[in-house]
């Protein structure tokens, strides 16, 4: 009888612990291995060199599409992306995984929270409608995974996460990386723009030509004769023979990278008339391949009220701000760029400076 009854405990223990087990499953608190592994398969991307598009949006409407071209990533269709950037998101779309299902009964709060503050990610692949025998065929570009990034988990560690197809709210992370990885995700297009304006080595350079707003007599350009030597023109193309070399060729070494700082992104309607009012050069590039770029460059002007006697007058005067100045590339106004005169000193120096004996 004793050993009846410590076989019923036994069978009874292994009973309730087996029930514990599978409502835990159902809550999420824990998943089996290979759930959670075939979840994050469906999540990640195994080969990221096939990924040409990524979509990101918010829910207040701010959105970036990242497309891959023949040149590089570039952002909206338009403006060159920020590598470093590209290189860390892709990096995380291959090693996200699913570190857990969020329990069941946090699931309605989670899914809430996205609801209203979560990020859209829409993943493009070159990839087959279908694969028959490991031969994949009508491969194009298709939309692969959709997913929206909540906020970050209380630990910090990782986020809460949807995946289309998966009913319950997840946790994802990357493995080896602490942190969460929302802010990846930026869906704000200025956040992925690549700070380079010029990048072109001196032995690529065809032609530049500095036309000053200003001074007409200190424009000039300047024009490609061989290897490493350059013709030098003035405003109004009658070439200069005598000129200082060295000069010319440290100006023209210095376009192989020009960054600029920022982004004016808050300007007022009249504050932008006010900065267009105010162009002073522009300097337009031209590789041997015939690829050109234009800087427009602008004053940053700043209006102080006069004083006489240490009364205040009633009228205004401009002062120029000789650390940072604006400009625009290529003659797109929509964008304008907060540039420091130290970065470009060179290229904004008058013909004069080229001279010998100046």
């Amino acid at each position: 009888m004793k050993k009846r009854n410590i076989f019923y405990i036994i069978f009874g223990s292994i009973l309730i612990i087996a029930s514990i087990i599978v409502i835990l499953i159902k809550n999420g608190t824990f998943g089996s291995n290979d759930e959670l592994t075939n979840i994050s398969k469906a999540l990640s991307i195994k080969d990221t060199s096939l990924v040409k598009k990524i979509f990101i949006a918010d829910m207040r409407g701010n959105q970036v599409l990242l497309s891959r071209t023949n040149s590089g990533w570039i952002v909206d269709d338009s403006i060159p992306a920020l590598e470093p950037n590209i290189e860390e998101i892709l990096s995380t779309l291959k090693n996200v995984v699913v570190t857990q299902v969020v329990p069941k009964k946090a699931q309605q709060t989670i899914l809430r929270s996205i609801a209203l503050r979560g990020i859209k990610v829409e993943i493009y692949e070159m990839a087959p409608k279908f694969t028959f025998l490991g031969i994949k065929f009508s491969v194009k570009e298709r939309k692969t995974k959709t997913y929206f990034i909540g906020e970050a988990t209380q630990n910090n560690l990782g986020n809460y996460a949807i995946l289309d197809g998966i009913k319950e709210p997840l946790i994802v992370g990357v493995p080896g990386f602490r942190g969460f990885i929302s802010p990846l995700f930026s869906p704000i297009s200025t956040n992925w723009y690549s700070h380079i304006l010029f990048q072109t080595k001196i032995t690529r350079i065809q032609s530049a030509s500095f036309i000053d707003e200003i001074d007409p007599t200190q424009s000039f350009k300047v024009e490609k004769a061989g290897p490493r030597f350059f013709t030098l023109t003035d405003g109004q193309n009658h070439r200069i023979n005598d000129y200082d070399t060295t000069k010319l060729i440290n100006m023209l070494s210095e376009f192989r990278e020009k960054n600029y700082t920022t982004i004016a992104e808050t300007l007022t309607p009249g504050e932008r008339d006010t900065i267009f009012r105010n162009h002073f050069k522009t300097i337009t590039l031209t590789d041997v391949n015939g690829k050109t770029t234009t800087l427009k460059t602008y004053y940053l002007v700043l209006y102080q009220e006069t004083y006489l006697n240490n009364e205040p007058t009633g009228k205004w005067d401009y002062v120029i701000n000789r650390d940072r100045f604006y400009g625009t590339l290529n003659d797109d106004t929509t964008t304008i760029y907060r540039l420091q005169y130290f970065l470009f000193d060179r290229q904004l120096q008058p013909l004069s400076n080229f001279l010998k004996g100046e």
